[in-house]
């Protein structure tokens, strides 16, 4: 089954059944469909980090943020170095969004720290061979 819910009261919007010799990469793109996307930020955890899951999203006006791993080839390791070279600069000439939250509970302090590339030409740096 794969569901599309909203994290904090865990609200189903929509979900489908994955076929018994399939996986959630076929039903990922059904459940989209069932979906009203315009304007929306759409997470999937990395086997749904697919080229033409991302252009469905895409193309229905949405955006994504997709979990990637170290078995999709040198994805992960483009996306770091990518990172990796921008906070070396100080994000110089790079296109970029920084947000950062801090929590206190649970007897401890977190601090979150979030970088986004939105430069077209940094991330054409990034292997873009895979599915």
């Amino acid at each position: 089954m794969v569901s599309a819910w909203a994290s904090e009261n865990s609200l189903v919007l929509g979900q489908t059944r994955v076929d018994q010799k399939s996986n959630e990469i076929t039903a990922i793109p059904e459940l989209l469909k069932l979906l009203d996307l315009p304007g929306c930020i759409v997470t999937i955890a990395a086997m749904g980090c697919q080229k033409r899951i991302a252009r469905q999203i895409v193309s229905r006006e949405a955006d994504y943020v997709l979990a990637v791993k170290e078995n999709q080839g040198r994805l992960l390791e483009d996306v770091e170095d990518l990172f990796s070279c921008g906070q070396r600069t100080g994000f110089e000439d790079m296109q970029h969004d920084f947000c950062q939250t801090l929590d206190k509970g649970h007897g401890r302090i977190e601090t979150r720290r979030c970088w986004t590339i939105d430069g077209p030409e940094q991330l054409s740096c990034v292997e873009t061979g895979r599915s």
